[in-house]
């Protein structure tokens, strides 16, 4: 009888584990969905400056990159869905034609969520290039 409510015990920890470790990567999954959502809207915010009749450059802000993700995030009402939802860093990389964005929220798994009553802490991070073709 000890036995069997021990292993009853056991595996209920291991369902529960299993249960918040799924909720958590479910989670960052639908987290990377908005990322990804909010730096390709980024990257459709870029510069063109002509160079003469059949020349053209294009570049990206990394104030605008920030400035409409933000307002994509806004936009989907992530903030939410998503507990602690911030943007931990948006800008431009060297060759100022992707954009990059990290996001970070607090998930609570289900049952043992009072283990870790302030959440994981979960972060994602999304790239995007813009380019112009002919």
């Amino acid at each position: 009888m000890i036995l069997i409510i021990g292993m009853i015990a056991i595996a209920l920890l291991v369902i529960s584990v299993v249960l918040a470790a799924t909720a958590v990567n479910a989670q960052a999954r639908r987290l990377l969905s908005v990322a990804d959502g909010a730096v390709a809207a980024a990257a459709d915010n870029f510069d063109l400056k002509a160079h003469g009749a059949n020349e053209a450059t294009l570049s990206l802000n990394p104030a605008q990159v920030r400035a409409a993700a933000s307002k994509y995030i806004a936009e989907v009402e992530a903030g939410s869905q998503f507990a602690g939802l911030h943007i931990i860093s948006a800008g431009v990389q060297g060759d100022s034609l992707t954009a990059h964005l990290k996001l970070g929220a607090v998930v609570h798994p289900p049952i043992i969520g009072w283990m870790v009553p302030s959440g994981v802490s979960i972060s994602v991070e999304a790239k995007a290039r813009t380019l112009l073709t002919r």
